[in-house]
């Protein structure tokens, strides 16, 4: 006995009464009953369902699609005079398409008869052209704006399409907003001052020389070392110099608007002041944004007050935050203006590779997942692969509504792109503030640029 130990002898009992229970719970009855757990259905989700009734899906961007899917735009839009067209990625191909479409329903369905995008102001004088009459080679023209962001199969369908529109009786301008390029305007001084007095060429071209020496040429090249860096004495004196040539032609208004008409002379004066506001933004003396602001409302009193404008930018370009274009423009024109801003969850884009150590062209990219707690994390929510949320006179303390309020992390690429970083490209935004409308894509094809090809001359 010494050898057992003291609990041995009820090891029998016990494995007795468990058998017990398991003949009990097992195979007491004739057919085996599956216990059943009525458990409530889980609440819907708040924010999915408020996306759900307030958001306006539509099935695709092509402009070629039929008008009735965007007749809610008319409310959205009302009113105003200028509609500012974002996207937070300038190689998003779905996004230029989406804008196209609103373009060609803004100017069919609501008189709207001018676009102006980020570009060359000069420049974009030609495609001006071409869409009104026919002449020239758009495909050239679409280059000579310097961008190779818009020099895309997408753009270039939207100029098509607005020569069709013309052609058929409509009246939609094109236009460009930008002041990076002073070649082509200096060009421009030039050429009307030997239009309307030969003998004052030369005068002219030797106070426009100081930055003359330092435009661009045809193709769009800059000479290196370029304007920027010169000594800031040297700014300082051709600023000088370029007032001059602006009195000059201000001295001659009545003369040379009896010798080529009202409308000339305007050119010829806002050309000047584009290179000027090239000078500006190298002296650091006015930044790019407020220059594309000013040049918008050149082009708004332009087309009068009845003039309709749809606008063609980066989100940061058109939102309302301070310095930025839209900002300028808001104070302008108040509530006649509606920011649009677009964002995507997934798919592709183009872009410079920032990495690369050889030229690559303009790789597609993937986009990163969104980062959590971001605006873009909560529009991945939403049943719609793409729709469009008006942002105004939202009650963000409602159910649903509590991501809209405050900031949250925004995406925001441009045009070129570190593969390796993309933290760097989100950043915290108060959506509600700087943008009126959103324009959302579950996913995005990156655009198909075309080869550069701008025109030998001015």
């Amino acid at each position: 006995m010494s050898g057992i130990p003291v609990f041995g002898a009820r090891t029998p009992v016990r494995l007795t009464l468990i058998t017990a229970v398991l003949m009990l719970n097992h195979g007491c009855a004739d057919d085996p009953v599956t216990p059943t757990l009525n458990l409530p259905d889980p609440p819907p989700d708040p924010v999915v369902t408020w996306l759900a009734a307030n958001t306006h899906p539509f099935t695709g961007p092509h402009l070629s699609l039929p008008h009735a899917e965007l007749e809610f735009l008319r409310d959205v839009v009302g009113d105003a005079r200028i509609v500012a067209l974002g996207e937070n990625t300038h190689g998003a191909r779905d996004f230029f398409e989406m804008k196209a479409r609103i373009l060609r329903f803004l100017v069919e369905e609501m008189g709207f008869n001018t676009f102006a995008i980020e570009a060359t102001w000069p420049e974009s004088r030609r495609l001006d052209h071409y869409v009104r009459t026919g002449e020239g080679d758009p495909e050239r023209f679409l280059s000579g704006l310097y961008f190779w962001t818009w020099n895309t199969e997408s753009v270039l369908e939207m100029i098509e399409w607005m020569r069709e529109h013309n052609e058929a009786g409509g009246d939609v301008g094109f236009h460009g907003f930008d002041m990076q390029y002073p070649g082509m305007a200096l060009h421009n001084v030039r050429e009307y001052v030997r239009r309307v007095e030969p003998e004052a060429l030369e005068a002219v071209s030797d106070r426009l020389d100081c930055l003359d020496r330092y435009a661009n040429s045809p193709d769009g090249r800059i000479p290196r070392p370029g304007y920027r860096d010169q000594p800031d004495s040297y700014r300082t004196d051709c600023s000088a110099s370029l007032d001059e040539a602006r009195e000059f032609l201000l001295s001659q208004r009545d003369a040379y608007q009896a010798a080529a008409g009202e409308d000339a002379f305007e050119i010829a004066l806002q050309s000047l002041r584009v290179a000027v506001q090239y000078h500006l933004s190298a002296a650091r003396e006015q930044g790019r944004d407020e220059s594309m602001a000013e040049n918008t409302e050149w082009i708004s009193r332009r087309i009068g007050p009845e003039g309709r404008m749809v606008l063609w930018a980066h989100n940061y370009h058109v939102s309302t935050q301070p310095e930025a274009q839209g900002w300028y423009l808001r104070e302008t024109f108040g509530d006649d203006m509606v920011v649009v801003g677009f964002s995507h969850e997934g798919g592709q884009f183009t872009g410079v590779d920032l990495e690369a150590t050889t030229y690559r062209g303009y790789p597609a990219f993937d986009l990163d997942i969104p980062m959590p707690g971001s605006f873009e994390a909560t529009l991945a929510r939403s049943v719609s692969p793409r729709f469009v949320l008006d942002l105004r006179n939202r009650d963000t303390s409602a159910l649903g509504t509590s991501w809209l309020a405050g900031e949250r992390l925004f995406r925001s690429i441009g045009c070129c792109y570190r593969p390796s970083m993309p933290d760097r490209y989100w950043r915290p935004v108060p959506l509600t503030e700087w943008y009126d409308v959103l324009i959302h894509f579950e996913r995005t094809r990156a655009t198909t640029v075309l080869p550069y090809r701008p025109p030998d001359t001015w």
